[in-house]
């Protein structure tokens, strides 16, 4: 039997694991050159899933059944995705994000496993077959289930943490569009999907009946194309941001007990108002919270909770409210040549997020309203 890389197969997942450690090269270079921890995680978890690909790579090139000895080397390396998304999520919403000791607890799995997979490595073919035959499929299942768990798991904190990022931005910041890593959440909910297909594949591999190598690869071929997509979008758009925070810096229901009286409430929701009529700080594009509490006079945990309380909205939907207010009067007067124009005098910074805004608040689009003005005029 000769080898043969040529074949379709080998050709296609080659391709992936190419790109994939290309650009898992590339964010290691921005991340020391621009110190940016996410990328070098990006990078960890291009490089493990380029990693995974070598096994149906070689497979299917004939290079296994000439060279048996290979037989438990770890070109995968279980219970390392999770950990590798986990800490991507958490570095690319928080720059300043330092790894401590009990992070490092989460790397327990996979040394266990690479110290398991050695270990059966080391040995002769004879001994590895005999392992197989009365301890394969047992130790097999076993890490089929904890690790599915086990990333799974930290997905889950990951899709979490995100959504709490999410509603920390809306609390703080008018302008999110560059902020809020739509790429993030996509990726989040894909890689979960892709995890859950490999389960579904391990669970009938070792549950059920036995899959061929070919069958495999239907699984292997759509991790390929996740990981040649990863590696483009995420290299494009994996740019972390300094900002500050945290979860705990996100009030839950649960945080918000009565932190004034309600006259006091009732006092700064007018004052909030006047000024927002007045003053119109709503103008800026830039506008934060922050920047409202020196306006106020007051902190940003009790105008927060003015905010959410006097007027039952978040800080974002508050100022672009105003501002879809503001765009509402004077769009009659527009032309379509001048509709963007209005919106960003109104204080908005992108196309997108004053279409979104407009249809959140009005039920129409900018240019339906528009013409529903004129008609009303004429």
């Amino acid at each position: 039997m000769e080898y043969d890389f040529l074949n379709i197969r080998s050709i296609l997942v080659f391709i992936c694991i190419l790109q994939g450690m290309i650009f898992a090269g590339l964010l290691i270079i921005r991340g020391f050159r621009r110190k940016t921890k996410a990328d070098l995680w990006l990078a960890a978890l291009l490089f493990i899933l380029s990693s995974s690909l070598i096994t149906p790579f070689i497979g299917f090139a004939n290079v296994y059944d000439k060279n048996q000895w290979l037989t438990y080397f770890p070109f995968s390396i279980a219970y390392s995705y999770g950990v590798c998304v986990w800490f991507y999520t958490i570095n690319l919403t928080d720059a300043h994000h330092r790894f401590t000791r009990r992070d490092l607890m989460l790397f327990v799995p996979v040394f266990a496993y690479l110290t398991y997979r050695f270990f059966l490595f080391g040995h002769d073919l004879e001994w590895k077959r005999w392992f197989g035959d009365n301890y394969g499929e047992v130790f097999g299942a076993l890490i089929f289930v904890t690790e599915a768990i086990w990333n799974i798991t930290l997905l889950v904190f990951s899709i979490r943490h995100y959504r709490k990022y999410r509603a920390w931005l809306d609390e703080n910041f008018s302008d999110t569009e560059k902020l809020k890593f739509d790429w993030l959440r996509n990726f989040l909910y894909i890689f979960t999907a892709i995890l859950l297909l490999g389960a579904l594949f391990d669970f009938t591999n070792s549950l059920v009946f036995k899959l061929s190598y070919i069958q495999f690869f239907y699984f292997e071929i759509v991790l390929a194309f996740a990981t040649y997509y990863l590696a483009i979008a995420g290299y494009l758009r994996s740019k972390t941001i300094e900002l500050n925070f945290s979860e705990t810096s996100v009030a839950t229901s649960e945080d918000r007990r009565p932190l004034i009286a309600a006259n006091e409430l009732e006092r700064l929701k007018q004052e909030l108002t006047n000024v927002m009529e007045h003053e119109r700080p709503f103008l800026d594009p830039s506008l934060t919270l922050t920047d409202l509490t020196r306006t106020m006079g007051v902190n940003a945990t009790v105008l927060s909770y003015v905010i959410n309380k006097g007027f039952a909205k978040n800080f974002n939907d508050l100022i672009n409210e105003y501002r879809i207010e503001e765009v509402k009067s004077k769009l009659a007067a527009a032309d379509e040549s001048t509709l963007l124009a209005v919106a960003f005098d109104a204080g908005f910074n992108s196309k997108a997020t004053f279409n979104r805004a407009f249809k959140k608040f009005t039920g129409l689009s900018p240019k339906e309203f528009q013409v529903g003005q004129k008609g009303t005029k004429d």
